[in-house]
């Protein structure tokens, strides 16, 4: 087995590395067998620890060898293609690494690296957002030996962190449900391929994880407010400086969380409502006025180039050489009416695209068997649904209403502003979790509510 780059050639997976995958695997289950047994005893969630960790890390392996074997390479050996000159630039000369490190994507950076180190791909490394994720990765290669596989296990250890954190805040407001909401978030098929790997994804998952998490503890001021504090603007700088778009929907559904949390503690229901529109107004003014003082961080995504974005996209996906993998939404124009008028379509193709028979290879085909599940969980939901029970669990649940707030904007943003079915199942990994989460307990909860209208019915 090799790993197919463009400036080291194939570079092989060497005999070492087998044993040395096998140790660190042991090391792992011995080490989360003890975070599993010190738990457990107080938290039954954590029965759970082992199985999603060791769903991640085969799920990173198997992305791998997919990769290496079957499509002779991606984003996934680019990025380790640049990562490796990096760490044979640490090995060579320490000195030169720092200065390439801190400093930006420059030609005086670019000359420092030699013939002996090997160059990063430039039209990676002179972008900064995939230059953000070459550094983060460059502490796991090096932890890794430069092994692409035992690289890939550190990645997935590093970033099940996010998930686990996500999935036992879920379980903390809703307990009993722990096998239901483990299914939801921690073995959703997309989920663990997509976000194990050596790409963007895995950290960005992770990353708005985390971010749920720090803002959640900060409202119902759960565990200590400064490391909270820091780990919401720790997440939020990263995924600004990987993937801006996913901020620019977290912020103002954080906003809104914060305001509503705000408003329910006024008991003056008078008042209460009276405040409802300026908060609301507020937030839409707060949330334009800050995506637009980050426009330079969004890049095509910041506020005055996003419809044409969309519109680029999607003329873009018409073209043949797409090979049926694209979808089409619809005529697009660069105006806001235009835009919105596709919300619906947009919005299906984010949540439950590509469709079972629009698959044409085996990942697409996996990815629309797991899109007739979360379609099937959605329609058991509605069918299920008494609009009184829904508002009344939406209203009593801020938790529930920053998940399907968040879940539907991006869903309908990266559904028009995305070009193919490849790109799409890895860009909505990170709403799966917080909208089958939700899905798990909406579907729990609306039961429980429909029972005690039919009692007090009967009553």
């Amino acid at each position: 087995m090799y790993i197919k780059t463009f400036t080291y050639g194939k570079v092989p997976v060497e005999v070492w590395e087998y044993p040395m995958l096998f140790l660190i695997i042991v090391v792992l289950f011995l080490l989360s067998g003890y975070i599993k047994r010190k738990h457990i005893s107080y938290n039954s969630a954590y029965r759970y620890f082992l199985w999603g960790l060791w769903a991640k890390v085969i799920g990173g392996i198997v992305f791998g060898v997919i990769y290496t074997l079957y499509y002779s390479g991606g984003d996934t050996t680019s990025y380790y293609e640049c990562a490796l000159a990096f760490c044979n630039l640490f090995t060579n000369n320490f000195s030169d690494f720092v200065t390439a490190y801190i400093e930006g994507g420059t030609q005086e950076v670019k000359s420092i690296f030699t013939g002996e180190t090997g160059s990063p791909l430039w039209y990676m490394f002179a972008e900064s957002k995939t230059r953000m994720v070459i550094k983060l990765l460059v502490p796991f290669m090096l932890l890794g030996m430069k092994s692409y596989f035992l690289t890939t296990v550190l990645v997935s250890v590093a970033t099940y962190g996010g998930l686990w954190k996500l999935y036992l805040m879920f379980n903390r407001y809703f307990p009993g449900n722990e096998g239901k909401l483990a299914l939801a978030i921690l073995f959703m098929p997309s989920v663990v391929f997509w976000g194990s790997g050596i790409l963007k994804d895995s950290f960005t998952l992770a990353l708005t994880c985390y971010f749920v998490v720090a803002t959640e503890r900060l409202i119902s001021k759960h565990g200590h407010r400064v490391w909270n504090a820091v780990l919401l603007i720790v997440s939020g700088f990263f995924i600004l400086n990987i993937k801006p778009y996913i901020l620019m929907i977290l912020l103002p559904c954080t906003l809104v969380w914060m305001f509503y949390a705000r408003i329910r503690r006024i008991r003056n229901k008078f008042f209460r409502y009276i405040m409802v529109p300026f908060i609301y107004l507020v937030i839409i003014l707060g949330s334009y006025g800050a995506l637009v003082t980050m426009g330079d961080s969004l890049g095509k995504f910041a506020p005055e180039r996003a419809l044409k974005t969309a519109v680029v996209i999607q003329n873009d996906l018409k073209q043949e050489y797409y090979d049926g993998s694209s979808f089409d939404i619809g005529e697009l124009e660069a105006t806001p009416t235009s835009i919105l008028s596709k919300f619906p379509q947009a919005t299906v193709a984010g949540l439950y695209r590509p469709f079972l028979w629009e698959s044409n290879n085996v990942v697409m085909l996996l990815s629309g068997l797991e899109n007739l599940i979360i379609l099937g969980i959605t329609l058991l939901v509605l069918i299920s649904i008494r609009w009184r029970s829904l508002w009344r669990i939406i209203v009593d649940n801020p938790i529930i209403m920053y998940c399907l707030f968040f879940s539907v904007m991006f869903a309908f943003m990266i559904g028009v502003t995305t070009s193919n079915f490849g790109a799409l199942v890895r860009f909505k990994i990170p709403l799966i979790p917080l909208y089958m989460g939700t899905m798990v307990i909406l579907l729990g909860q609306l039961r429980i509510h429909n029972s005690q209208l039919k009692r007090d019915t009967l009553n």
